[in-house]
């Protein structure tokens, strides 16, 4: 295969080389988890980010941020609400499933999203990550505009930022299937009222009927979207479900897609993380960050839970 890699090279020049060389990288795509940790006192982590060589935890019922080393370990606690309860009764939560790490006036931020699954979710924090000063940000304008533009079922389960955008991605159901992003810019929330937008509907026709997706992140040097994907027997945004397989997909040369790809963005590869390593069974996979980048792999933390307000943590590499 390499030696055909070569004669490629020698033939054939960009923009066609890069697509024979994503497909290559794609035939050969490994995923080796490194490993697995059950946490204790921190509940329904569903998101997660790497940044500053620490990790960030939100749980969608939590009432703090859970900040570790990378290795998991030198755990302490950003507080974000007030409750008497451990877990924040459904009712009243948040629901902050979406995270990622953005730029205010050249310094580092973690947004976190409510779902827009209830009004009581139509919330957001910006926390800044060299304070710990919080902002709570009413997106209902922002959502409502989504709402209108087509969005039958608001889920908002993922975050990424991707150059000078930010980009959403809603989790469909089994009564609705469509799984989608939605690309905006960056302090989208700053102009709810008229910040613009675009909807992208994910094209996911060889992933398992009631696969959707819930998480996203964005590798910079690899130029690819990466998205975490499960199946749950629910058929609306707001009741859990059984948990079926969770997965791993790709989207190759996402930056340049975007705005090009009209209405429709097709999912280039999704691997069933229970094919990788047999310890993936049972977990609902919510998120995924990235800790570090090479040519040829990257290194990742995945949060999980399984509805019972546990937390899961898994690291892998994936080879490309």
């Amino acid at each position: 295969m390499r030696s055909i890699i070569g004669t490629l090279l020698i033939k054939y020049k960009p923009p066609l080389l890069s697509l024979i060389f994503a497909l290559y990288c794609f035939h050969n795509m490994k995923i080796e988890l490194t490993a697995f940790k059950e946490l204790t006192g921190f509940p329904s982590g569903s998101g997660i980010e790497f940044y500053d060589n620490k990790i960030y935890l939100a749980g969608d019922d939590a009432k703090d941020i859970l900040v570790m080393s990378r290795k998991w370990k030198q755990r302490t606690l950003i507080h974000l609400f007030d409750n008497d309860e451990e877990r924040i009764p459904k009712k009243e939560k948040a629901d902050l499933e979406a995270t990622t790490i953005v730029s205010i006036n050249k310094k580092a931020n973690l947004l976190l999203l409510g779902s827009g699954s209830t009004e009581q979710r139509n919330k957001a924090v910006l926390l800044s990550l060299q304070t710990n000063e919080k902002t709570e940000i009413d997106l209902s304008v922002f959502y409502q505009r989504i709402k209108a533009a087509g969005v039958e079922a608001l889920n908002i389960e993922g975050a990424a930022t991707v150059g000078g955008y930010i980009v959403l991605s809603n989790r469909g159901n089994k009564s609705n299937k469509c799984n989608q992003l939605i690309i905006t810019g960056n302090e989208f929330w700053k102009k709810q009222d008229e910040a613009a937008f675009q909807l992208v509907k994910l094209d996911m026709e060889d992933a398992p009927e009631d696969m959707c997706v819930s998480g996203i992140t964005y590798s910079e040097k690899h130029e690819m979207l990466l998205l975490t994907t499960s199946t749950e027997d629910t058929d609306n945004a707001i009741d859990d479900g059984k948990i079926g397989a969770s997965g791993i997909a790709f989207i190759e040369n996402f930056y340049r897609k975007i705005g090009r790809e009209k209405g429709k963005m097709k999912i280039n590869r999704l691997v069933d993380l229970s094919t990788a390593d047999k310890k993936f069974r049972g977990f609902k996979i919510e998120s995924v960050c990235i800790q570090s980048e090479k040519d040829r792999s990257l290194k990742v933390h995945l949060a999980a839970d399984n509805d019972t307000g546990k937390t899961y943590l898994f690291k892998a590499v994936i080879k490309l």
